[in-house]
């Protein structure tokens, strides 16, 4: 089975550290398979990772992403090569990822502490949206990940997707996603046919301590950067 962690930050964002430090981190101690860097309306770190990834022959595999701010909630857009922009609807966006041949997962859904698709958008997209995150490893999926799973299974139907959302080195992997495969052709292909499931929880203490710290020095609005 392949794992895979779909939500991580740089410095080409909010997060603090580079990508270079994250490949090193996530090659020589995680056994994650696939990693997705989702830098807030950014896809140069992506890009650029998986560059590294590929002229370094690392074992890992780099999805290019990026978390997207749509009107209605952030939006995780997976194996895209352009960047999608901001305020759009999220309807709108999720059609955008699909014309890229991307996947489209809604990052941390229901959340009271971020912007996040409502149960109102989830049901607009039943039809058309392909995952969302059903754990989140970050403050943000402290209200929700209990009752997304359940919702997902009952109503939904969506792949069930983890990630850690880190912002640090020591909280990515806190979330993850399995699939059956370990390349990124097997893992877009498990998210549209909704075959996926996730595992993992939040943050660490350090984690959570680290980047609250981090935050304070750059002045960064955590509750709304998820």
């Amino acid at each position: 089975m392949g794992k895979a962690d779909l939500h991580m930050h740089s410095t080409y964002s909010d997060g603090n550290q580079s990508v270079e430090a994250i490949l090193a981190y996530v090659e020589h101690y995680t056994d994650l398979d696939v990693i997705a860097i989702t830098d807030h309306d950014c896809i140069e770190g992506a890009l650029r990772a998986r560059d590294l990834a590929t002229v370094r022959h690392m074992r890992v595999a780099v999805l290019v992403g990026a978390e997207i701010s749509t009107r209605d909630g952030h939006l995780l857009a997976l194996g895209v090569e352009r960047l999608i922009a901001a305020d759009l609807s999220m309807a709108e966006t999720v059609a955008a990822v699909h014309q890229q041949g991307g996947v489209a997962v809604a990052a941390h859904p229901l959340s009271w502490w971020c912007p996040s698709a409502s149960r109102a958008v989830l049901d607009a997209l039943h039809g058309t949206l392909d995952g969302i995150e059903v754990i989140n490893g970050s403050f943000a999926g402290i209200p929700t990940n209990a009752q997304l799973a359940a919702l997902n299974e009952a109503r939904y139907g969506f792949a069930a997707c983890g990630g850690s959302d880190a912002h640090t080195l020591n909280a990515i992997g806190s979330a993850c996603t399995y699939f059956h495969g370990h390349t990124v052709a097997d893992l877009l292909s498990a998210i549209r046919a909704r075959q996926t499931w996730a595992e993992g929880g939040l943050w660490s203490l350090s984690a959570f301590l680290q980047y609250g710290a981090f935050a304070v020095r750059q002045r960064v609005p955590m509750l709304r950067s998820a």
